[in-house]
């Protein structure tokens, strides 16, 4: 009975540590999203149509419309999986903090104005190390995923096509969109440029090396087998 009693105490207590790792993931995550907005080269291309609407808003709220975006993709899960269950809603709610998270930490960040080509280029790089780091610390965690990453295992697991394969024509299609919308729209104000290049090319590869070289410590902080 004792043994019983400390498994369900282990996992309660582990419950919290993955909650909690997640909610740090997402904290990371906001920042390395403001470090983006701040070297005005172009956002991660998951995140370029919210960008975009944003500027063509008189709502000019980036964390706004990342909580549309995201809850447009929880939307479109629904429909696919015919339900809208726990799972969901946990995604909703994760989303909805994770907005909160890329408002506020965007009132921290006044005082970084980088001023030059180079200067941009090397935030836009922090900013996508960043970034990715937050990934790895919400992918970690195994608590839940985001509405986008969600969205691709449906589809994913629909229509029996590659997680990555499914990924890469969504990130290509908001692109893409958000690409001409910018070039007609706002010539000036452009949400796609070389930090998306950045990030398309470095975010998967600098997540791959954190999971690489702290999964063991993480695991063992998480309750998961090594």
């Amino acid at each position: 009975m004792k043994g019983i009693v400390d498994i369900m105490k282990n996992k309660k207590r582990f419950f919290y540590h993955r909650l909690l790792f997640y909610i740090l993931g997402l904290l990371i995550m906001s920042v390395g999203s403001n470090l983006f907005l701040k070297a005005a080269l172009g956002v991660a291309p998951s995140c370029t149509m919210a960008l975009t609407l944003s500027y063509l808003s008189p709502i000019h709220s980036y964390a706004l419309f990342n909580f549309l975006i995201n809850s447009t993709f929880l939307v479109c899960e629904a429909l696919i999986l015919h339900e809208f269950g726990k799972m969901q809603l946990t995604q909703l709610g994760l989303t909805f903090v994770y907005s909160l998270f890329i408002e506020f930490t965007s009132y921290g960040l006044f005082f970084i104005e980088p001023h030059g080509l180079a200067a941009k280029i090397l935030l836009s790089v922090i900013a996508c190390a960043v970034l990715s780091i937050g990934v790895g610390f919400t992918i970690s965690s195994g608590f839940a995923v985001m509405p986008m990453e969600g969205l691709v295992k449906t589809i994913s697991d629909k229509k029996n096509i590659s997680f990555g394969a499914v990924r890469v024509c969504l990130e290509v299609l908001f692109t893409v969109c958000s690409a001409i919308s910018s070039f007609v729209l706002l010539p000036e104000l452009p949400s796609v440029g070389i930090g998306t290049v950045i990030a398309a090319f470095l975010s998967g590869n600098i997540t791959n090396i954190f999971s690489s070289l702290f999964h063991k410590r993480i695991n063992a902080y998480l309750g998961f087998q090594a």
